[in-house]
Formats: C-alpha cells, structure tokens, sequence
C-alpha cells in the first residue's frame, strides 16, 4: 500500500466532506429548512455521543479511500472518469441505498431528504475525483516527490 497517498487521502477528503457538508446543507437550508436536531433518533447537542456525527466524514473519507485504494486499478478511463466513476458507485451504494431505508421506514422533513441527495451527488463525484487526483497526478504524493 502507498501510505503516504492513502494518507494524504484522508485527510483530504476529510475537509472535502467537512466542507461540502456545511455547504450542502446551507443549500438545503434554502430549499427546505429543517433543524436536524428536531429530527426523530438525534441525540441532544449536549451529549457527548453527538461527537460521531461530526466524526462521520472522517471515517467515511478513511473507508472510501481505502476502498478506493482497492478498486482504482479496476477503474478505467481519465483520471476525471474514474473519479466520478467512483462517485457513481458511492452514490448508488451510500445514498440510494440509505435514502430508501430511511423514506421507507422513517419520517423526516423533506429538507433532510434535500439535504441528503445534494449531499450524495455533490460530495461523492468530487470525493472521487480528488483521490484520482491524488492518486495518479500528484507530484508530492509519491514516496520520492517525483510523479510516476
């Protein structure tokens, strides 16, 4: 495994997350307001479990990146197909498939569900587009510092 690209990775998609959830959510904010704290299952600001919700991004940029460590030799195409490739396979396996659980069994404001597609169809493409970046174009991300 290339570490110091698995890592940079992370983190990187780590703030991609951070970033694209706050901003996705202001989006939804206009669309359909919703206090996520008012939605059924959510947990006080007050409790110290509440600390996952905001850990979420990090460990899911920790797992899809070490899926995408996996799977990036099985992607085909330019560095930019394969990112959104790969946010075509998370959108189907992360949003739609959450997406039907909860409006199936669950019921929440319409600005959750808003708030979860953008989400879905923001985050993931550039989320993969960024690990192919880092994966195959970045010249400091290789254990020499010279591209491959």
């Amino acid at each position: 495994m290339e570490w110091k690209k698995f890592v940079i990775s992370w983190i990187l998609g780590s703030v991609l997350l951070y970033i694209t959830m706050v901003l996705v959510s202001a989006i939804a904010m206009m669309i359909a307001p919703y206090n996520i704290f008012d939605v059924g299952g959510m947990r006080p600001t007050n409790d110290p479990v509440i600390m996952f919700y905001y850990l979420y991004p990090a460990v899911l940029s920790l797992i899809t990146t070490l899926v995408f460590s996996v799977v990036r030799s099985s992607l085909s195409g330019s560095y930019l197909e394969k990112g959104l490739l790969f946010g075509l396979i998370l959108i189907l396996l992360l949003t739609v498939t959450s997406g039907f659980i909860i409006y199936t069994t669950m019921q929440y404001p319409v600005g959750f569900y808003v708030d979860m597609i953008l989400n879905g169809l923001i985050s993931y493409p550039l989320l993969g587009i960024l690990y192919t970046i880092v994966w195959e174009r970045c010249p400091y991300c290789n254990a020499t510092g010279v591209q491959a």
